[in-house]
Formats: C-alpha cells, sequence, structure tokens
C-alpha cells in the first residue's frame, strides 16, 4: 500500500521514491485484470451457449448394398453362327463368302482379306471372291494388289461394266493412264449411264492433255440419270 503523500516531501529522494510505489503498484493492477468494456459486461449477461450434440454415426449400408449390380450378357457375336458353320465346314466357299462380307462391313478388312484368300487358295477362279478382294484391296488403297485380281474377273467375264469400271479407277490410281482410259471406256460402253465412269473418263483425258474430249465426258456425267 503506498504511503499516504505528505505535503512537506521535498526532497528529490522522497519524490523518487514514491514515483516508484506509484508505478510498481500500476502494474499490479494491470496484472491482475484489465477494465471491462460494455461489450464484455453484456456478454457477461448472456445465457451460457447451448451445447450441440456430436452427429450420430451413420450406419453401414445393407450387405445388399455392397454387391455390384450383375452385369448383363454382353451382346453375341453377330458372326457366331457363321464362325460356327465354318468351324464345321471350313472348306464352304459360300460360307467364307458370306463371312468377308460381313467382316468388310464391320470394317474388318484384314479378316475378310483372309477369308477371300482361303476361297480363292481352292478356288482360284472364283469370280465373286475374285471380286470381292479386288474392290477391298482398293478400298484400302493396295492398288497395285487389287489391279491383278480385277484384271482376272474382266478376262472371265468381259460384260461386268462395274468391274470395269473399278479397274479403271485402280489403273488410274496406278497412273496407267491407257490402261485405265481403256478399261473407263469399256464400262460407257457395257453401261451408257455410269456416271462415275463418265467422270473417271474426264479425269483420264485430262490427264492425257485432252481437255474438250474431258469437258463432254464431265458433261455427260452430270446429265447421266445412272448411278
Amino acid at each position: 500500500m503506498i504511503r499516504k503523500r505528505e505535503p512537506n516531501w521535498k526532497s528529490a529522494e522522497e519524490r523518487a521514491r514514491v514515483s516508484a510505489e506509484l508505478l510498481e503498484e500500476a502494474e499490479t493492477l494491470t496484472a491482475r485484470g484489465a477494465i471491462a468494456t460494455p461489450a464484455d459486461l453484456k456478454r457477461a449477461s448472456l445465457p451460457p451457449p447451448l451445447a450441440v450434440p456430436s452427429p450420430l454415426p451413420v450406419p453401414p449400408p445393407p450387405a445388399a448394398a455392397l454387391t455390384e449390380p450383375t452385369v448383363e450378357a454382353e451382346e453375341e457375336d453377330p458372326l457366331a453362327a457363321l464362325n460356327d458353320a465354318i468351324a464345321a465346314s471350313p472348306d464352304d466357299a459360300a460360307l467364307l463368302r458370306e463371312r468377308a462380307a460381313r467382316l468388310a462391313e464391320l470394317g474388318r478388312y484384314a479378316s475378310a482379306k483372309r477369308d477371300l484368300e482361303r476361297v480363292l487358295k481352292r478356288h482360284p477362279d472364283d469370280i465373286t471372291a475374285l471380286t470381292s478382294l479386288g474392290i477391298l484391296l482398293s478400298r484400302k488403297g493396295l492398288w497395285s494388289e487389287a489391279a491383278p485380281h480385277l484384271a482376272r474377273v474382266v478376262e472371265r467375264e468381259p460384260e461386268r461394266g462395274e468391274v470395269w469400271y473399278q479397274l479403271g479407277e485402280t489403273l488410274n490410281r496406278l497412273n496407267d493412264l491407257a490402261g485405265s482410259r481403256a478399261a473407263y471406256e469399256r464400262a460407257v460402253a457395257l453401261e451408257p449411264s455410269h456416271r462415275r465412269a463418265l467422270y473417271g473418263l474426264g479425269i483420264v483425258l485430262d490427264r492425257l492433255m485432252r481437255p474438250d474430249e474431258a469437258t463432254q465426258m464431265y458433261r455427260r456425267s452430270r446429265e447421266a440419270p445412272g448411278r
């Protein structure tokens, strides 16, 4: 407790002692606590906060829910029946040709090619297999492989206008312009309204630097009612 200061404390030493005691008392009050603010008094008057219960544990799912749904059986292979038939009769040319056509439709050209080659190995003059293989190879851009098969077809059956057209396309790709022109002209002779053959012939005539004849073929192609 600070002594009551007397008015007769005049010496410097006495004044210094009193100041030190005042500072010590102020520090003690600060350590014991600060003066409450209005906000502190307001919070003190509020009721205690409600206790928030902890969340209940989530029960595990039933055993059935943990089981993955049954996967339905995959769609059957569309070629399954044909595969079975060929397994029973591996050298049946008709079955092999049919499967090759189905494989080509599905874009499985390598498998289709193998089936057609199996047919031709046993039946070298099978016109349907030769034609199919020639067209298949043309679609794959294998022009040099396609040309001999198509040529064999028209050699054995020269009235096939569509095959003459395919041969003309193939020879044009191989830069055999004379052979391509002859094949296109034969196709047009057999089918005068064959639009693609007329147009192909126009292209070859253009490449042979015969623009007037090429223009005539292009005009005929535009006016042709056929394919």
